[in-house]
């Protein structure tokens, strides 16, 4: 949908601070997922006011009492988060007139995490269902390494502000790039077409034809043919999946450049054995 950049240190980096950026891309209606980072009590707020409900884990310094007297299960409840005081990015004008002074969520526990909630109709949500929605939300972090990896930003190798922001500009985007069938349409999974797992093989396809693209007089129906072959990819679904969060590629053994280049060449630290 869209992205946000800002400074990479300093007041109004981080962040929540670059969501609140991207709210006015919050349509009514919308579901928003986020790790325990986002449960925060004026987020919260400013979604609501934009239309959309929220499924976050819980921070870590919120206290949960499951002997609450709006019960909706063992591990399943209303509460009332009190409003804190006014934030320094706030107005206080906004602060008194559009923050209600409460808020109620809903809390739900599954074996790992306490799930927070503005979905607290549990007739219509059941607590399996927002289980199992939370879970989803992983499929994000890696959409996001696929889109770095793919897209090669992984390292940014632009030293200017600038620059760095005129690839974003040109990358972030084309990796985000919707695929056939990722509303559904197509009567398969959402999750099957999602472009980060999707795009490696969009992108073999576009190799395929680069060639025929390229050509002085390319053949009839060329690139209907190419979206036709895109349109059919597919991922299959593997739910619960889990990868380990660690780096496969070994570093190589030399020291760190910690000098220019001009000076590393006279030092003799840097310098390897002669064959």
């Amino acid at each position: 949908m869209d992205f946000a950049t800002s400074p990479y240190e300093g007041k109004e980096t981080g962040e929540q601070a670059l969501l609140r950026q991207l709210l006015s891309r919050i349509r009514e209606g919308d579901i928003m997922l986020g790790d325990a980072n986002f449960e925060n009590y004026f987020l919260l707020v400013l979604l609501r006011l934009a239309g959309a409900d929220v499924v976050f884990e819980k921070h870590g310094s919120r206290h949960i009492d499951f002997r609450c007297d709006k019960k909706l299960g063992k591990t399943d409840g209303l509460f009332v988060l009190k409003r804190p005081a006014c934030p320094e990015w706030m107005s206080r004008t906004f602060y008194e007139q559009f923050t209600p002074k409460e808020l109620t969520v809903r809390a739900i526990k599954s074996r790992k995490r306490i799930i927070m909630t503005t979905l607290v109709d549990d007739k219509r949500y059941t607590r399996a269902e927002i289980n199992a929605l939370y879970l989803k939300r992983w499929h994000v972090e890696l959409d996001l390494r696929s889109m770095k990896t793919l897209m090669k930003m992984d390292v940014l190798r632009c030293k200017s502000p600038d620059m760095v922001r005129v690839q974003g500009n040109f990358s972030v985007p084309a990796g985000l790039q919707p695929t056939a069938g990722v509303d559904g349409s197509n009567g398969t999974d959402d999750r099957e077409d999602a472009p980060g797992h999707q795009l490696q093989s969009d992108t073999q396809t576009l190799q395929d034809f680069h060639s025929l693209l390229l050509s002085s007089d390319p053949p009839a129906g060329v690139i209907e043919a190419m979206l036709n072959i895109i349109a059919e990819h597919q991922v299959g679904n593997r739910p619960g999946r889990s990868e380990p969060r660690a780096v496969k590629r070994r570093p190589k053994a030399f020291p760190k450049l910690q000098h220019t280049r001009p000076k590393a060449r006279r030092l003799k630290k840097y310098q390897g054995k002669a064959a």
